[in-house]
C-alpha cells in the first residue's frame, strides 16, 4: 500500500509540473536570464536522466530479466535500450526533419509544435509506465527524480514553441494538458498491469519497459540536453558541475535500491 500511496502522490506532483512549466510561457517575459537559468535546469536534468538510465533503469531490467529467463547469453536488454534510444531518435530527426531536437524553442512553422507535443507523450507515457511497474520505493523514488527533472523544462519548451507560433490561449492551456497528463497515464498503465498479471508477466513487462525507458533517458540526456546545453559557450564549468550534481543524485539514490 505504501508504493501505491506514493505513486498516486506522484500523479499529483507529475501532472503539476508539466502543467506549471507549460502555462508559465503565457506569463513571464522570455529574458535572456531567463533563459540562462532555464540552461542551468536543464544541466541538471541532463545529469539526473544519464545517472536514473545508467544506474536505476538498466540494472533493474537486467535483474527482471534475469529473474524471468536466467543467464541469457544474448543481451536483450541492451537490445531493447537501444531500441529506445532509435525510437526517439527515429521521432526527433525523422519525424521533425533532421533539424530539430526536443529542448529546442520554437522553429517558426505551425505543425512543430504539435510533433514537438507527440514526441515528448510517446516518451512520457514510456517512462510514466516504467514508474507505474516498479515495485521498489527506493527505486521508484530515483525514478520520479529523474521525471522531474524534466517534466517541467520540457514542458515549458513546449510552451514556448506554441507560444511563438501564435497559438491561441485555450489551444495552448488544452495541448498542456494533454502533454501534462501523458506521464501519469503511463504510470496508471503501468501500475495496473503490475497489479492485474502475474509475477512472471510483470517481470517481464517491467524489464521491457525499463530498458525501453533507459534508452529514451539516454537519448534525451546525451542528444538533446546536452547538445542544447552546450550550443552557447558561456558557463561551461557551471554547467559540467551541474550534470555532475545530476548523475551524482542518482548514483547516491542507487545506494538504497
Amino acid at each position: 500500500m505504501e508504493i501505491l500511496r506514493f505513486k498516486a502522490v506522484s500523479l499529483l506532483v507529475i501532472f503539476g509540473a508539466g502543467l506549471l512549466g507549460g502555462l508559465a510561457p503565457i506569463k513571464i517575459g522570455l529574458t535572456p536570464q531567463g533563459k540562462r537559468k532555464l540552461t542551468f535546469g536543464n544541466a541538471f536534468s541532463g545529469g539526473v536522466f544519464l545517472g536514473a538510465g545508467l544506474l536505476h533503469m538498466l540494472p533493474d531490467a537486467t535483474e527482471n530479466f534475469t529473474a524471468f529467463a536466467g543467464d541469457v547469453a544474448y543481451p536483450y536488454v541492451a537490445l531493447i535500450c537501444g531500441g529506445g534510444f532509435l525510437l526517439v531518435m527515429f521521432l526527433e530527426k525523422a519525424v521533425l526533419g533532421g533539424s530539430e531536437d526536443v529542448g529546442s524553442m520554437s522553429k517558426g512553422r505551425s505543425a512543430y509544435p504539435y510533433l514537438l507535443c507527440v514526441i515528448l507523450s510517446v516518451h512520457s507515457i514510456i517512462v510514466g509506465t516504467s514508474l507505474g511497474l516498479e515495485a521498489s520505493l527506493v527505486a521508484s523514488i530515483g525514478i520520479l527524480v529523474a521525471i522531474l527533472a524534466h517534466k517541467g523544462a520540457a514542458a515549458f519548451a513546449l510552451g514556448v514553441s506554441l507560444r511563438e507560433n501564435d497559438f491561441s490561449s485555450s489551444l495552448h492551456v488544452r495541448l498542456i494538458c494533454f502533454f501534462a497528463v501523458m506521464t501519469p497515464l503511463g504510470v496508471v498503465l503501468g501500475t495496473i498491469f503490475s497489479t492485474l498479471s502475474s509475477e512472471k508477466s510483470a517481470l517481464v513487462f517491467e524489464a521491457v519497459f525499463d530498458a525501453l525507458a533507459a534508452g529514451t533517458f539516454l537519448y534525451v540526456a546525451c542528444v538533446d540536453v546536452m547538445e542544447e546545453v552546450f550550443k552557447k559557450s558561456e558557463d561551461n564549468w557551471i554547467k559540467v558541475i551541474l550534470i555532475m550534481c545530476g548523475f551524482s543524485l542518482m548514483a547516491l539514490i542507487a545506494i538504497w535500491t
